[in-house]
């Protein structure tokens, strides 16, 4: 009945495309990396998923990447093929957790693109329980740092390092951290010592790049000539052109070097006058170099991106915000509206098209445009220096005029806090935005400052597995296609299947080698990854029995039953693990369909009486114990059937069984007590006292034989030999709660009632549902004129009866349903 299944073999799992270019799309997670980072516009920060496949991956080749993963992937699943062919467990299962460490990697590396950030922390944490490499953990990493959980990226780094000092990838992402922390000149040194080790970094855009800025912001006054060898050394590696020239402007305004920042705007137009952003850039950079006074030079630079670029979002925002600026509503709010179709979720274009309106006394429209700004600034409030307080402010006149008073004070006195935040602001802070941006208002033309740490940690919701697939309202975040999330979704679904299948092969192993509990957790976790393997549900309920974890064997040995109706053993031990979860009804009705066999099986035979005695079926317990009897039995099981002839109520048989138990074993511990018990429940009071002496001969001072005794004494009205029995049991053990009981009873009945009491009272509390027990006690209290404490104890006298008369008719209710 025990037999635990590997996983069969999914050979589609082994197959590879010929060669990366095949049409349908395989193992191609770095490819999609690729796409994601080409996907990034060269000109703005990149966003986290390609900043972190960046620093994951360098960008050289791609194709080879993938290749490499796919046939590590695939050398990884035939090892555990082969060591199960082989029969070798320990290789088994070393085989099969490198295995699955690999795959969880990989769809740690799909959570990251998918930007579901808690989800793939723990992955790569799952992952590292099976194979703690240094790679690995530099994703776990690269994962926090985009989780925005910087000290813990920072911590996984340096782990890395300290075991491999030249490890480029685990200096990628802590210069990433340094530059996190404006600790330009540390983030230098990891740049460049990684690109040291690493020469295919020089060709990634993003990692020069990060180094010339690092050199540009740092207190290095040789920074400026190192940051022009690291520009030179991209154009040769890139190749000369404008995108990359508006790169390296961006990072001399960044340093506040607008001359520069300058001179490289325009070498961009010269290569290219059509280089997207360049000429927005070169405008903007002019109207900060002019203390953001728009001269019709600027307004040329703006004109000349639309021109090339009609629905760019930042200069239809600029030129909308400059227009706004000069009175001109019409041509401001034409922009504007452009700027917030390309960016439905930027406020700032609903914002100033509020404040236009909101100018020309059109409060309708004001009031709209204003509300959906602080909707889309949500809790960001500290955006752009605050810039949400105008909307505050505004909606609150609009409210306060129109006669919405109560509303009215709520928006104003949020601007009022809002005002105090912005003037909270050190000078140093104020320093950095004007520099930025020039004014408070101009402020809102860049990019929004980033939130804080604390606010922008990314955290798993309670009661999340992990391990699930992603909800779509998280990928839609994400920057990938619908293509690439085809080919992400084809991709996991071909690692869940090799998930399930290592699993599902290690905790075989286990199984086979008596761990059942570890067994059980991997089977577990081969259901989460994927739960049509053949025989899974079976090992879940097999290992579940064998750890006494019910529960849990009802669920998997039901989903096996229903699978395949006809398994008799899997329907056996289903019945099994009812009787062990004390469920006799389900455990009863299940063992019907075995018939005889199973009525004469060692086993099942015994827990299907036993289920329908403890159900209330005499009589099928009746004729289910007298087919199991029909075959011989060790005295050990006979003792078990004299037990369970007492609970049926057959006491002759219950003797009959025990007395055979006994012919083989005279000196079997408890058999003369439960034949005692059977004639006591029998009235034979001397047969019954002849018993329990017999096993006091064989186990001298045990508890029960010596209450059985005494019981049977005070049938025989041998109080003083009961009660002798009853105190030599307390003596020994203070906590039989049938003794304190009956000595409560003879003390009562000899009017001594402060000791009567006393014992009743232990009684009770040791044996709370004993009914009769509160019986007595609320007699002794009521001799002793305790009235209070005698009408609660028969309250909860009567509660205890009432709950039991219900049972019982639920029982019968229960035996008699078809």
């Amino acid at each position: 009945m025990e037999c635990f299944e590997p996983s069969p073999v999914h050979p589609e799992i082994l197959k590879l495309p010929a060669s990366s270019q095949n049409a349908k799309p395989s193992f191609l997670l770095h490819l999609l990396v690729a796409l994601v980072c080409f996907a990034a516009s060269i000109l703005s920060v990149p966003p986290a998923a390609a900043q972190a496949a960046s620093a994951a991956h360098p960008s050289n080749d791609k194709t080879q990447t993938s290749n490499t993963a796919e046939l590590e992937l695939r050398k990884r699943l035939e090892t555990a093929q082969a060591a199960r062919r082989a029969g070798n467990p320990a290789a088994v299962a070393q085989a099969n957790e490198r295995l699955i460490a690999l795959a969880l990697r990989e769809i740690g590396q799909l959570r990251l693109l998918e930007t579901a950030l808690p989800q793939g922390m723990e992955l790569y944490r799952r992952s590292l329980d099976f194979e703690d490499i240094p790679d690995t953990h530099v994703d776990l990493a690269i994962t926090e740092l985009q989780a925005n959980l910087a000290n813990e990226a920072f911590s996984e780094a340096n782990k890395v390092l300290a075991i491999d000092p030249d490890n480029s990838r685990a200096y990628i992402v802590r210069s990433r951290i340094w530059i996190k922390r404006q600790e330009f000149a540390k983030g230098a040194e990891d740049l460049s010592r990684a690109l040291q080790l690493n020469p295919a970094y020089e060709s990634d855009v993003e990692t020069p790049y990060s180094l010339g800025m690092c050199y540009l912001q740092s207190k290095d006054p040789d920074g400026a000539r190192k940051a022009a060898q690291v520009f030179e050394r991209m154009i040769r590696a890139q190749g000369d052109s404008g995108s990359l020239h508006v790169l390296f402007g961006r990072a001399y305004r960044d340093a506040n070097d607008m001359p520069s920042a300058i001179r490289e705007f325009q070498r961009a137009i010269a290569l290219n006058t059509r280089t997207p952003h360049a000429h927005y850039f070169l405008g903007l950079a002019r109207l900060a170099v002019n203390e953001w006074r728009p001269t019709p030079e600027v307004r040329s630079e703006f004109a000349k991106e639309l021109e090339y670029y009609p629905n760019d979002y930042l200069a239809n925002y600029l030129v909308g915000f400059l227009a706004s600026g000069d009175r001109d509503y019409a041509v401001s709010d034409r922009y504007l509206k452009v700027a917030a179709e390309m960016n439905p979720a930027a406020p700032e274009p609903w914002l100033y098209m509020g404040l236009n309106a909101y100018a020309q006394s059109d409060m309708a429209h004001a009031e709209q445009y204003l509300r959906k700004a602080v909707v889309l600034t949500g809790d960001d409030v500290s955006r752009s220096n605050y810039q949400i307080r105008r909307a505050y402010v505004d909606l609150g006149r609009i409210l306060l005029n129109s006669g919405r008073t109560e509303e009215s004070e709520v928006f104003l006195a949020k601007a009022r806090d809002l005002q105090n935040k912005t003037m909270e602001l050190t000078q140093q802070d104020v320093a950095s935005v004007m520099r930025d941006a020039g004014s408070a208002n101009a402020a809102a033309v860049m990019p929004l400052q980033p939130r804080s740490d604390a606010e922008a940690v990314v955290l798993l919701p309670a009661n999340t597995d992990p391990f699930a697939r992603i909800d779509a309202s998280v990928t839609a975040r994400s920057n990938l296609s619908k293509e690439q999330l085809v080919i992400a979704n084809s991709q996991e679904n071909r690692l869940r299947a090799v998930l399930g299948l290592g699993f599902n092969d290690l905790a075989t192993t286990e199984a086979v080698g008596g761990q059942y509990l570890a067994a059980l957790g991997h089977y577990q976790e081969a259901e989460r990854w994927d739960n049509h393997i053949p025989g899974l549900a079976k090992n879940i309920g097999l290992s579940a029995y064998r750890s006494q974890n019910y529960p849990e064997a009802i669920r998997g040995l039901a989903l096996a039953l229903r699978e395949e109706p006809s398994d008799r053993p899997v329907r056996a031990l289903l019945g099994m693990a009812y009787f062990g979860g004390e469920k006799f009804a389900d455990a009863a009705k299940t063992f019907t369909p075995l018939g005889p066999d199973g009525m004469r099986d060692s086993t099942v035979g015994y827990a299907w009486a036993s289920s329908l005695a403890r159900h209330g079926e005499p009589g099928k317990a009746t004729e289910v114990l007298s087919e199991f009897e029909k075959t011989n039995r060790s005295p050990a099981i006979l003792l078990l059937d004299g037990q369970l002839w007492i609970e049926i109520g057959d006491y002759g048989r219950s003797v009959s069984a025990l007395r055979n138990a006994l012919e083989s074993d005279p000196s079997l511990p408890r058999a003369h007590y439960f034949a005692g018990q059977a004639y006591t429940r029998w009235e034979h009071w001397p047969e019954a006292a002849a018993e329990f002496q017999a096993e006091l001969g064989i186990a001298p001072g045990d508890a029960d034989a010596m209450y059985g005794l005494g019981f049977v004494y005070l049938q025989q009205s041998k109080v003083d030999d009961a009660a002798r029995l009853f105190e030599q049991v307390i003596a020994a053990h203070p906590n039989h709660a049938n003794s304190q009981y009956q000595i409560g009873k003879i003390l009562l009945d000899r009017g001594q009632l402060s000791d009567a009491v006393d014992h009743l009272e232990v009684a009770t509390r040791l044996n709370p549902q004993a009914d009769y027990m509160h019986y007595q006690l609320q007699i002794a209290y009521r001799k002793e004129s305790r009235i209070a404490d005698a009408d609660r104890e028969l309250d909860i006298y009567r509660d205890l009866k009432t709950k039991q008369r219900a049972h019982d008719r639920e029982v019968v209710r229960n035996v008699q349903s078809p």
